[in-house]
């Protein structure tokens, strides 16, 4: 069985689903985030043998997900969509029980948004696709030194201590920007270098204690942490995760 996966927008996610009813869809499962991490979705599956097999490979080819997962099984394929926000609702059905899917991108969840690389961050909240509030800035961050010594030791202090204030002034930016929105905050996704990401989380009180347990784990891809990559982070944090699983 082949299996390719892709990264879909909220409007192509719909539209599959639109194809995936019109193809003659056999049974739909959804299996939430914490049915799918404990792996206790044997309950879920549908009873013939043939669509109970092909969604178990879905199932096991994904592993695990924080968002959890929806199958659909049709006569030409397999579909497993893991959707850009969490499924909190494990379903089995006959036929293509594509509702739910289409309720949660429907959705208007308030979702905070850190945009980081060395030198530049960008901070906002998104309530559905609507930017409800920004603050992006630039910081001095130091090339690379490529001489030794003492002079690099210098370098390297200088160039941590830089890093320090970098996470400092986004911790206070983003604490700023997402206090009038924490009460009904549902979800934080987090943008740029992986490693400059890690070390912002550590670092940044809030996303430690407030907020560590609704940061979801996709990074979003961001070239420059700017007004502009925030006007249309929308589209990246909508996306979903779509993989086919088809005959070859």
């Amino acid at each position: 069985m082949n299996k390719t996966t892709k990264q879909i927008g909220k409007n192509g996610v719909l539209g599959l689903l639109n194809d995936i009813e019109a193809e003659g869809c056999a049974a739909s499962v959804y299996v939430s985030v914490r049915t799918l991490v404990e792996r206790d979705y044997e309950r879920l599956l549908p009873k013939s043998e043939d669509e109970r097999f092909r969604i178990t490979i879905a199932l096991e080819a994904l592993g695990t997900s924080d968002t959890g997962v929806a199958v659909f099984t049709t006569v030409e394929r397999t579909v497993a969509i893991r959707p850009p926000i969490p499924l909190d609702t494990d379903i089995r059905a006959a036929g293509a029980h594509i509702g739910e899917l289409r309720s949660l991108l429907s959705s208007r969840p308030v979702i905070g948004v850190v945009l980081l690389r060395l030198g530049r961050y960008a901070v906002g909240v998104l309530r559905g696709e609507s930017l409800v509030a920004t603050k992006t800035d630039s910081r001095y961050m130091k090339n690379r030194h490529r001489a030794g010594g003492q002079s690099q030791r210098r370098f390297e202090r200088s160039r941590e201590r830089l890093i320090r204030e970098l996470y400092d002034k986004t911790s206070e930016v983003t604490r700023a920007i997402f206090t009038p929105y924490l009460d009904e905050m549902d979800y934080v996704l987090l943008g740029g270098e992986r490693g400059t990401l890690n070390g912002f989380v550590k670092r940044c009180p809030l996303m430690q204690r407030e907020l560590k347990s609704k940061t979801l784990a996709r990074r979003l891809p961001v070239a420059q942490p700017n007004q502009k990559a925030l006007k249309g982070i929308s589209r990246e944090v909508w996306k979903s995760s779509v993989t086919f699983f088809e005959e070859g």
